[in-house]
């Protein structure tokens, strides 16, 4: 078992963009639209809701359309921590990991002392799900890592 995983250390997995982000860019051009043709910039508070919330979600679309498009989408569980996206995790920050969904299981790594996961640590494996969710447990069990099973909650 201990040499299962130690050939598992260093390898790499290509994962997938969830598809949550598609529907969060579209949302983000329809509330863009709806709020710009909706208020006139007549009194402060609609020159906030012309001028803000448009370039707030202006920036959501930029962000999300950077991470649908990237190219090397890929995880690597290492012998100290997982890298995400040329993203370094210790292991040591790690406070759990969510698996989402029975069917179509997607992955979130929660960080200690956050509430939500964080966008770039929520994802899905592109090929062999289960085999590959199956050696992330090992590596979890493997690090003292709780991995359980429930609704990943994160912010954009």
């Amino acid at each position: 078992m201990t040499e299962e995983l130690n050939q598992n250390i260093n390898k790499k997995y290509e994962i997938k963009i969830l598809k949550a982000e598609y529907i969060q860019v579209t949302y983000c051009i329809y509330l863009t639209i709806m709020v710009v043709f909706t208020f006139g910039i007549d009194s402060l508070l609609n020159a906030f809701f012309v001028i803000f919330v448009p370039l707030y979600t202006l920036l959501n679309i930029v962000m999300l359309l950077m991470k649908i498009s990237r190219k090397n989408n890929e995880l690597q569980i290492q012998e100290n921590g997982i890298q995400i996206n040329h993203i370094e995790v210790p292991k040591q920050k790690i406070e759990k990991i969510i698996i989402q969904g029975y069917f179509v299981q997607s992955v979130g790594i929660k960080l200690y002392g956050r509430k939500f996961v964080s966008m770039n640590l929520h994802f899905r494996f592109k090929d062999n799900e289960e085999v590959s969710i199956e050696e992330l447990k090992q590596w979890a069990n493997m690090n003292q890592i709780k991995v359980t099973s429930g609704k990943i909650y994160r912010l954009m």
